[in-house]
């Protein structure tokens, strides 16, 4: 499993759930010919909606998030990641995917699919969880 986070600038079109579902949609239907569903799902504690992509033998779940933690995790990188941008500690929105184990490697185009997704949003700085570095900020 590996995990990606968009943290997202303030700008003048937020992001929400919706837009993330549909933009996504839309953004993967070249994919449906290969099997792509794409759905929705709850966090059985605190109801926040997510989005799931999933193609025979592989998935990845997609969630915006606003709460508290993601400023606090923003800081907690500002602080601990080397030559990390400074206009992280604004950031109170984040995009999270959470892609299942690829052993095979059978899916990497659909990782650096949705990473390109991620890294056409304005403003977002990427960062790459399992490997605590920077990958794009713009």
């Amino acid at each position: 499993m590996s995990v990606i986070h968009a943290y997202l600038a303030k700008s003048s079109s937020p992001y929400s759930y919706e837009c993330l579902a549909s933009e996504l949609s839309a953004y993967f239907d070249f994919e449906t010919k290969n099997g792509l569903e794409v759905g929705a799902s709850a966090n059985p504690f605190t109801k926040e909606k997510y989005v799931i992509l999933r193609w025979p033998g592989w998935s990845f779940t997609a969630h915006f998030e606003t709460s508290r933690i993601v400023a606090e995790d923003a800081n907690y990188i500002a602080s601990v990641i080397k030559d990390c941008p400074s206009e992280i500690k604004d950031c109170a929105e984040r995009i999270r995917f959470v892609f299942s184990p690829d052993e095979g490697r059978d899916f990497t185009n659909h990782i650096i699919w949705a990473i390109d997704y991620l890294s056409e949003i304005p403003g977002a700085i990427i960062f790459d969880e399992s490997q605590k570095e920077i990958i794009r900020c713009w």
